[in-house]
C-alpha cells in the first residue's frame, strides 16, 4: 500500500501560511521520505510533517503509515532561535491537533540538528497516542 502524504502536504500549507502572517521567511522541500518540510529564515530552523506510524505492521512486515495522526520534528540552531521565536512557531503546531512534537536542536548548524533523535513532547499526557 502506498503511502498517503495528502494530509500532510495540507498541514504543510497550513502551517507555511500561518509562520509567514508571523515575519518568517518559509520555504518548501521534502525529504528523502517524500514527506514535506519547510525551513524557516533560509536556515534558522526546520519542521517536518510525517505521518505517525500506525505501530502496528502491515501484512508484508512493513511500517504501516496511517493517514492520520501526524507528527513534526522541529529542528532548530540555539544561536539563531530565541525563546520568543520558538514559543511562537510551537503555538501554531500546537493548533494543528498533531500527536506529537520532536525538538531538535544544535549549537550553530541545522542539518545536524535535523539528524538528532530529539524529545517528544506529547500533548497529552494521560493519552499519548491520540491527536488533539
Amino acid at each position: 500500500m502506498a503511502k498517503s502524504i495528502a494530509k500532510a502536504d495540507a498541514l504543510a500549507r497550513g502551517l507555511k501560511e500561518r509562520l509567514q502572517f508571523r515575519g518568517y521567511a518559509v520555504s518548501e522541500s521534502r525529504d528523502a521520505q517524500g514527506w514535506p518540510k519547510l525551513t524557516l529564515n533560509t536556515n534558522e530552523a526546520s519542521l517536518k510533517i510525517v505521518a505517525a506510524d500506525a505501530v502496528s505492521k502491515d501484512i508484508f512486515g512493513n511500517d504501516l503509515v496511517a493517514f492520520a495522526p501526524h507528527r513534526i520534528e522541529f529542528a532548530s540552531r540555539d544561536d539563531a532561535m530565541s525563546t520568543l521565536k520558538v514559543s511562537q512557531i510551537q503555538l501554531e503546531v500546537i493548533k494543528m491537533g498533531i500527536e506529537k512534537l520532536n525538538v531538535k536542536t544544535h549549537a550553530t548548524v541545522l542539518a545536524t540538528a535535523e539528524a538528532a533523535a530529539g524529545s517528544d513532547l506529547v500533548f497529552d499526557v494521560q493519552w499519548p497516542t491520540k491527536g488533539i
